[in-house]
Formats: structure tokens, C-alpha cells, sequence
């Protein structure tokens, strides 16, 4: 993993905002564990988001206080003050001061964190919905690898399936459903020079579980395991167990891993030669 790219990526930015989901928490803290620098780029981050915080809160000039006594000081002592609320005969000199006196400006300061903060936030949005891209970005990709691995593993199988057929030593015997299984189907691809054996199923139903399907070869009147199909294979076309000769193929149901005889009962598809 290339941290200095993981760092970049807006990750640390939206785990410090709260915007991260539990499972990419869950990675970045097992990466700040092994890498120091991704937390001090949390540390860092958070740094920045307290010092914003604390750049942007407004106080009171320190000279306010020394105006507002000075101004209580100027106050004549013998100046009657009166105890009622409603008492509105408040010297007229002490309204025109209150008039006159302003609080120093810090518009300055304050639009320097303002335009702080909108960097901020303006830098953070870039790199979160940088980062959301990058996450489509890896499913896209992800999901196209899949899809080509596919499209390349069905090919493989055609061209399989083709070269075998080109030979002249091959022989096609198609499997039909028996009785009660008459949508069902296979073909066996069998090369009388070498006795090798291939078998394409896709016409039958997904086995139950602790079940196998099992080829059978008939020489003779007697049936010769030919092999069974392999489990929750990705496979279009499987190499079975070679037959020499024979007179037909057939496919029965049977416990998983096959058994020296057929379960009669279970037969699914029977082919002649």
C-alpha cells in the first residue's frame, strides 16, 4: 500500500469530520497502528480543525476594559443615582459617552478565519468526493476484472470445446434426460486414440447438498466409473477418467464422492455411441 497516496486519498479527513464508515475506521486504525505517519496526519488534522475553531471565536479587546473604567472614573461623585428601573434620569453626558464610545473592530481577524474556514472546507470536500470517486472507481474496476475473467474463462472453454471437435478421433455422444427427466442434457467428448474423456453438463439441475453427479461408461453390458463431476466448479468442460472403449455414457446421482456401482433409480441422462 502506498501510505503517502492513502493519505492523500481524503480518508483522514472525513474520519476527522465523523463522515468515515465503521469499516474504513476499522482499517485506518489498524494502519495507524503499523505506520506513524498516518496518525500524525490525523493529529495534524485535528489540529488544524481546533486551531480554526479557535481562530474564529470572537473575544473583547484588551483595551475595552480600561475604557470602561476610565469612563466610570470621569463619573462626578456627587452624580445621584437612582435605584428605580424606571428611573430614567441618567445625566445626559453619560448617554452622549455611551453614544460616542465604539468597540475596537476585529472585522479583520474575523474574516481571516472565515475565509480560513471556507479553504478548509473547500479542501475537505475536494478530498472526500476525491476519495468517494476513487471507491467507484476501484468497484468499476473490480467488476470489469470480474467480467473479463469470465468472458476469458468461457472462451477457453469454447476453444476447448472447438479443438476437441476438430479432431478426428473424437466422437459426440449426447445424453438425453430419461423418463421423468426429459428437459435434462449432456455431451461426452470422447477420443477413441487416446481413450481421454470430456464431459460438458450445463443442462443439469444444481446437485443437493452431499450429492455428486457421476459419469458412467458401459462396456460390455457393465457399467465402469468414468469419474464425477467436480463441486462448485467454474469449469465448462471436465477431464473425466479415460475409457478405452465402450458402447455408451450415462450420469446417475449419487453420494459425494461416487460409489463402484450405479444408483439405478437415480439416473439422470443416458447416451449410446
Amino acid at each position: 500500500m502506498d501510505i503517502k497516496e492513502y493519505i492523500s486519498s481524503g480518508i483522514i479527513e472525513a474520519y476527522v469530520l465523523g463522515l468515515a464508515t465503521e469499516e474504513e475506521v476499522s482499517v485506518l486504525d489498524c494502519i495507524r497502528q503499523k505506520h506513524p505517519e498516518v496518525q500524525e496526519a490525523i493529529l495534524e488534522a485535528q489540529r488544524l480543525l481546533e486551531d480554526l475553531a479557535t481562530e474564529q471565536a470572537l473575544s473583547p479587546a484588551p483595551e475595552l476594559k480600561d475604557q470602561i473604567w476610565a469612563t466610570i472614573s470621569s463619573l462626578p461623585s456627587d452624580t445621584p443615582v437612582s435605584s428605580s428601573p424606571d428611573d430614567d434620569s441618567l445625566p445626559s453626558y453619560v448617554e452622549e459617552q455611551a453614544k460616542v464610545m465604539k468597540l475596537p473592530e476585529q472585522r479583520d481577524n474575523h474574516t481571516l478565519a472565515i475565509a480560513a474556514t471556507i479553504l478548509l472546507a473547500v479542501s475537505l470536500g475536494g478530498n472526500i468526493l476525491l476519495y468517494q470517486q476513487r471507491q467507484e472507481s476501484d468497484t468499476m474496476l473490480a467488476q470489469a476484472v470480474a467480467m473479463r475473467d469470465s468472458t476469458q474463462t468461457l472462451l477457453s472453454a469454447a476453444n476447448s470445446q472447438w479443438e476437441l471437435l476438430q479432431r478426428p478421433s473424437v466422437k459426440t455422444v449426447s445424453l438425453a434426460g430419461v423418463e421423468g427427466r426429459a428437459d435434462l442434457k449432456a455431451v461426452v467428448l470422447w477420443d477413441t486414440q487416446n481413450a481421454s474423456v470430456y464431459l460438458t453438463a450445463e443442462k443439469l439441475p444444481a446437485v443437493p447438498q452431499g450429492k455428486q453427479y457421476q459419469l458412467w461408461a458401459i462396456v460390455d453390458g457393465q457399467p465402469v466409473d468414468a469419474g464425477v463431476l467436480p463441486l462448485a466448479s467454474a469449469e465448462q468442460v471436465f477431464k473425466m477418467n479415460n475409457i478405452p472403449q465402450a458402447q455408451a455414457f450415462a450420469i446417475t446421482l449419487e453420494d459425494e464422492g461416487g460409489k463402484p456401482t450405479p444408483t439405478l433409480s437415480d439416473l439422470y441422462v443416458i447416451g449410446n455411441i
